[in-house]
């Protein structure tokens, strides 16, 4: 697997660049080169023109992403990365807990840098006589800054201000799910209405010509961007949906722990050996309670009567791992964060006095979490 090449810009978070980028201002030129060659301009100047403004969007982009990432930072988050890429950009970060309004700001701050950044290139057009390659460059560039702020801003995931919106609903609907499958809906129907516009357009015109044509191939490429993203989005709102159930309480199962030194004569004759977990301690540190083991029944059954007093219950054990712990009051985001953070197949929920609740098992949490 090929990862993207990275930069260090500074003090800014790492930059990944993605071969596609390259793809991306190739594209814009390709879009901008039919607009531009009406200035009556030299193919040549005009092709470089092109490729001119098409890595101006890219520093654009990158701008709307530093923005991001200022602006997270500035809230408390963590910034990982910003990746430029075949679509865009985006800002990798995490933050555990950002209040609404930090969300909102940090979402519109990428819209915000484009505006900027149009305002600026308008300015410089009064610069330049009417024209001139330079007034042709900053006029396109303010246009496309200007176009690309407002498509951000429109109200559906993933764009900004989806995610925007998607804040404010969570925090006045008091549910942040509900909060994001609207704004997903509301992407969706963006995507398909990125797709019936160029189309409505080639209709209208009563044929579709070459521009009319690299148009509708890249809204959809866009479109399909749009409902991955919307997509993606309501699958996390489902799995935000079953975190928010889990509770440690009422989740761990019962168990009865044993010392692997125990003789096979403590097991009833009809106890359940599932509910048995035999708990080496060897091993314990901070989150963890030591090795864990599940009684083989076919090999304590194997073991005969009279022999039972001498073999021990690690004996026909087979291990399963690190057994973690688990406070029984955790629930939620809070219960996914500590799991994650001491992985282990099994956990040990205690309650408040110390004494152990039950087990939990991750195989478990999972097949939960995936709906099964």
């Amino acid at each position: 697997m090929t990862t993207s090449p990275t930069l260090r810009l500074g003090s800014l978070p790492p930059l990944q660049i993605s071969p596609g980028t390259l793809l991306t201002v190739l594209l814009f030129a390709v879009l901008m080169y039919p607009a531009l060659s009406r200035a009556g301009d030299p193919p040549t100047t005009t092709a470089l023109l092109a490729v001119g403004i098409g890595l101006f969007m890219i520093l654009s982009v990158l701008a709307h992403e530093v923005a991001h990432a200022v602006v997270a930072r500035a809230f408390g988050a963590t910034v990982d990365h910003i990746a430029l890429t075949l679509w865009g950009g985006h800002t990798q970060y995490r933050s555990r807990r950002m209040s609404s309004v930090g969300s909102v700001m940090v979402s519109l701050s990428g819209p915000f840098a484009n505006l900027l950044l149009a305002g600026l290139a308008t300015g410089l057009v009064q610069l330049t006589s009417p024209g001139e390659a330079a007034a042709t460059f900053f006029s396109m560039t303010a246009w496309l800054n200007l176009v690309l702020a407002v498509f951000n801003l429109l109200p559906g995931l993933p764009m900004d201000g989806g995610r925007a919106l998607e804040s404010l609903l969570g925090a006045v609907l008091r549910s942040p799910e509900l909060g994001t499958r609207i704004t997903a809906w509301l992407g969706r129907a963006i995507a398909v209405a990125v797709i019936a516009y160029p189309l409505w357009r080639i209709v209208r015109e009563g044929g579709a010509g070459t521009f009319s044509l690299l148009t509708l191939v890249w809204a959809m490429l866009i479109a399909g961007m749009l409902w991955q993203g919307a997509t993606r989005a309501l699958e996390g709102a489902r799995l935000q949906g079953r975190i928010r159930t889990l509770d440690a309480r009422t989740l761990a199962a019962p168990a009865r722990i044993l010392s692997p030194q125990t003789p096979l004569t403590q097991l009833g004759p009809d106890e359940d050996l599932t509910t048995v977990l035999v708990l080496d301690p060897a091993g314990a540190r901070p989150g963890v309670v030591g090795r864990a083991s599940r009684i083989d029944p076919e090999a304590a059954a194997a073991v005969p009567a009279d022999h039972r007093a001498a073999v021990t219950v690690g004996a026909v054990a087979r291990a399963i791992g690190e057994l973690g712990a688990l406070p029984a009051s955790l629930h939620g985001d809070e219960l996914i964060e500590e799991m994650l953070s001491h992985p282990a197949p099994a956990y040990l929920v205690i309650d408040e006095d110390g004494a152990a609740r039950g087990v939990i098992l991750s195989a478990e949490i999972n097949a939960l979490l995936r709906g099964r």
